[in-house]
């Protein structure tokens, strides 16, 4: 699956170089066609490609247990702030 949207994400470039030489070869069906058209679908489509390639490829992070503690410990502030701005 991550080889096929590599080659997506080659095949969109290689649109974008031929359709930034003549923009009626892409958009054949648009009346006028223009080169800014032709980019704003050719980016928008690369960066879905490539979130589907991070998506698919990275994995998260683990969390440490000294991350854990450290979370509980701002929260035990956070509530500790909260019960003096009570009074």
């Amino acid at each position: 699956m991550v080889i096929t949207l590599k080659i997506l994400a080659v095949l969109i470039v290689l649109i974008l170089i031929v359709g930034l030489i003549n923009p009626r070869w892409v958009l054949f069906w648009m009346k006028s066609p223009d080169r800014l058209t032709l980019s704003s679908i050719c980016i928008i489509a690369f960066m879905a490609t490539w979130t589907g390639i991070a998506k698919l490829t990275l994995t998260p992070k683990q969390l440490s247990a000294e991350h854990h503690q450290q979370q509980d410990e701002r929260e035990n502030d956070q509530r500790n702030a909260l019960q003096l701005d009570a009074r």
